[in-house]
C-alpha cells in the first residue's frame, strides 16, 4: 500500500509542528527552571548554637551575645545557600552543667532582608535564668 504524496506532505509538516512544540516547551521549560529555581528545592536551614555563661556575665548581657550571635548565624546562611527560604537558630545557654533555650529565631528570606533584627523576629525563654541558676524564681 503507498501513501499519496500529499499525505506524506502533511504528516511530515504534522510531524514538524510537534517537534518544534516539543522543543520550545522543553527550552521554555528548562530555561524557566534555570532563571527561577523551582519552589520544591527551597528549605530550611535549621542551627543549633550553644552559648557558655562568662564568669560576671548577667543574664541581660547573656541574652544581646545570643541575638548577635543568632543575626551572624542567619545572615550567614541566606548568604552561603540562595536555596534556603527559612532560617531555624536555636541559641541555648549553658552554666555549670545547666542548659536552657535562650532564644529561638525563625525567619524567612524576604522578612530577613526588609528587617534583619533578630529582636524582632526571636521567640525568648522568659525561664532561661533560672533554669540557668542566674536568679531567683519568684513566686507570684
Amino acid at each position: 500500500m503507498k501513501i499519496p504524496s500529499r499525505s506524506l506532505s502533511i504528516l511530515r509538516k504534522i510531524g514538524l509542528a510537534l517537534g518544534i512544540s516539543l522543543s520550545l516547551g522543553t527550552s521554555f521549560f528548562l530555561g524557566r527552571a534555570a532563571i527561577a529555581p523551582p519552589s520544591v528545592l527551597a528549605y530550611t536551614d535549621a542551627i543549633s548554637i550553644e552559648l557558655y555563661l562568662r564568669s560576671g556575665e548577667s543574664f541581660p548581657i547573656l541574652l544581646r551575645r545570643a541575638e548577635v550571635v543568632a543575626r551572624a548565624a542567619a545572615q550567614r546562611s541566606f548568604d552561603r545557600d540562595i536555596l534556603v527560604t527559612f532560617v531555624s537558630i536555636d541559641v541555648v545557654g549553658k552554666n555549670n552543667g545547666a542548659i536552657a533555650p535562650l532564644l529561638r529565631l525563625h525567619v524567612d528570606r524576604q522578612t530577613w532582608q526588609q528587617q534583619p533584627d533578630p529582636q524582632l523576629w526571636a521567640r525568648y525563654f522568659p525561664n532561661a535564668p533560672f533554669l540557668l541558676g542566674m536568679e531567683e524564681r519568684t513566686t507570684p
